[in-house]
């Protein structure tokens, strides 16, 4: 198992994924830290509508742009809320947007897959950055972020098909299809292909996945490396969070007995992940929240 990752400083996007309460933000704020110290312009995103990355940051971060982060040049950070951000999205579509709720109603704005797209557009958003150097996105537990993930396949399918099938759309909506609407479809799709590209380019795009040395993350880390292979998307690292240090087990049969747990986990992680980057991360003493504990887990992470 690898002490480190070892970034070679070409891949832009960055992303942390795994079950609820493993530490996927930590990680992913830790690595952000880290990457602005090295210099990099670097923007970190939440699309996890759970959690804010306003506790781990101690300041309030904006859902609307990004928020410069106290005390680290180069770091901003941005939460998105699907909840707000289907205003944007229906605004920058609004002609679509229109027919289809005329079709429709305005109930189909309210319905959660509704929220999950306009998320995913605001997330499209920063696979299209120039503003920044690198880009580290703090996912939602895994099935949801599964599930944003291959919104954009079927989207751009969808799209297509309704550029494809011009005459069946028109009679669909009354044949009133205008202009203006099958434009937004035309750019949309050339939007998502790109972001496609983009996640499935190991070159630009590096998936991490954190996971505990237990038999629930371990099983949910290995459906979600599959699924994600489906999609031609592949992971390159797994973070094993929270492992007990040898030096605190010395007369303590409770931890002693976990850390012996963790090691029979470990051993099946290298053997049924063969050929990933294996992290692992120790157990601290205390919460990690704030900067300096922020960083202690960067050099964990990556080195000095």
């Amino acid at each position: 198992m690898k002490e480190n990752i070892i970034n070679n400083g070409k891949q832009k996007y960055f992303f942390f994924g795994g079950k609820g309460g493993v530490g996927k933000t930590t990680m992913a704020a830790s690595s952000a830290i880290h990457f602005a110290n090295a210099g990099y312009k670097t923007l970190i995103v939440s699309t996890d509508p759970t959690v804010s990355l306003s506790a781990i940051f101690q300041q309030e971060i904006s859902e609307i742009e990004p928020t410069e982060i106290n005390g680290i040049q180069n770091l901003h950070a941005l939460n998105i809320n699907p909840k707000s951000a289907a205003g944007p999205f229906q605004k920058r579509l609004s002609n679509t947007v229109t027919q289809f709720t005329n079709l429709f109603g305005k109930e189909t704005l309210n319905t959660p897959c509704m929220e999950e797209m306009a998320a995913f557009d605001q997330f499209v958003r920063f696979l299209n950055d120039d503003a920044h150097d690198i880009v580290v996105f703090d996912t939602a537990p895994t099935g949801h972020t599964l599930r944003e993930l291959a919104m954009p396949f079927d989207w751009a399918n969808f799209l297509t098909n309704q550029i494809k099938n011009r005459k069946e759309l028109s009679s669909i909506l009354g044949g009133t299809v205008d202009e203006g609407m099958l434009e937004d479809l035309k750019q949309e799709k050339a939007r998502y292909d790109a972001a496609l590209n983009t996640l499935k380019d190991e070159r630009q795009t590096s998936f991490i996945v954190v996971l505990l040395a237990e038999k629930l993350p371990i099983e949910e880390s290995s459906r979600a490396i599959e699924n994600l292979g489906t999609l031609s998307i592949n992971v390159s690292t797994m973070i094993v969070n929270e492992i007990i240090p040898y030096k605190v087990l010395q007369g303590n049969w409770f931890l002693k007995r976990r850390r012996e747990t963790q090691d029979r986990y470990l051993t099946i992680i290298k053997e049924r992940f063969n050929g990933l980057t294996l992290v692992q991360v120790p157990l601290f003493e205390t919460d990690i929240v704030g900067i300096e504990s922020l960083k202690n887990i960067g050099r964990t992470l990556y080195g000095n």
